[in-house]
């Protein structure tokens, strides 16, 4: 048995454009959330606080699976259409973040974290418990992944990974290869998004399935309009922990304007040296629309698992 360290931190705030933040997160109890309001002052406001409390009545439940968390999803969709309704719009939010599956080996329990704070737990994990994350996702709200060094001390600013990807015209231009992303990045709003939760059009998440271990950052656009990947990943390996991070990851994006809300969790999970060399290369995988997490091979995991370590080795030079 492996005991895993979690540690987190949250930081909202409003940014130095806007009257009011529509931003919401939620960290604790294996649910790290963030949620970025749209549809104009308290609609927006409403929408995403809603939703987050719809995420955190999660909390209790010793084992989340897909079907509970499209549950969570269909019932804030609910709220934000009702909401659209009495202010006379579309009252939307995104949403994105980590779920934990099994929180049976989570100890101990501790309140949510409220902003600027930081707490940890230990996760007891084996091998073959089955136990990883759920990563969700509904519009253009992102979470990220970095790598531990080899050294198991600090993080890997080259292993950055966005795991989920924007529901936006501008990601949807540039999946099908109509525009190369510098140019999609000029020509195409960053703000037309695609899905959100409370759009009449109705909404399907995406689910990806993630390694336990490793830092997660868990952001709204106000950090990503505002700064580039390759800077929040230099940022977030400069700071060892969860609270420097989220701290001059804010910073940095309200120094390069702030014109947007800006919420960010960071979220640790590490192991102690002596467990750290057994760990098998992090991967994560998008979850089908008809699987769930315990549909996942072990050989698929394990072929992820020797792509990704090929793929940070680089090609071999030929002899």
């Amino acid at each position: 048995m492996t005991d895993m360290h979690i540690s987190a931190a949250l930081r909202t705030d409003i940014g130095r454009k806007r009257r009011i933040n529509q931003d919401c997160g939620l960290a604790g109890h294996g649910l790290f959330l963030v949620c970025d309001g749209m549809g104009g002052g308290v609609a927006g406001q409403e929408a995403s606080r809603r939703t987050v409390n719809r995420f955190a009545t999660l909390a209790d439940r010793e084992s989340r699976t897909k079907k509970t968390i499209e549950a969570t999803f269909d019932t804030a969709q609910q709220d934000s259409l009702a909401l659209g309704e009495e202010y006379g719009g579309i009252a939307g939010t995104t949403a994105t973040g980590l779920i934990l599956a099994d929180t049976t080996s989570l100890l101990p329990h501790y309140d949510d974290l409220a902003d600027d704070e930081d707490q940890s737990q230990t996760l007891w994990h084996t091998d073959d418990d089955g136990n990883a994350w759920y990563v969700v996702n509904v519009g253009d709200s992102r979470t990220y992944h970095l790598d531990r060094r080899g050294d198991n001390r600090g993080w890997e600013a080259g292993s950055l990974v966005q795991i989920t990807r924007d529901h936006s015209r501008r990601q949807e231009i540039i999946d099908v290869g109509a525009m190369l992303p510098e140019l999609a990045e000029q020509m195409v709003p960053r703000n037309i998004i695609t899905q959100c939760v409370g759009s009449p059009d109705g909404i399907e998440p995406d689910y990806f399935r993630a390694d336990l271990n490793g830092r997660f950052i868990v952001c709204s656009d106000g950090l990503h309009s505002e700064v580039d990947d390759e800077t929040i990943a230099m940022i977030a390996a400069a700071h060892e922990n969860p609270q420097d991070a989220v701290m001059a990851l804010v910073d940095a994006a309200l120094a390069s304007g702030g014109r947007d809300n800006v919420t960010v969790i960071v979220v640790d999970v590490t192991v102690d040296d002596e467990d750290f060399a057994g760990l098998p290369q992090w991967s994560y995988v998008k979850i089908a629309r008809d699987e769930d997490i315990a549909d996942i091979g072990e050989s698929t995991l394990d072929t992820l698992r020797t792509v990704t370590a090929r793929n940070i080795a680089g090609p071999k030079e030929s002899e």
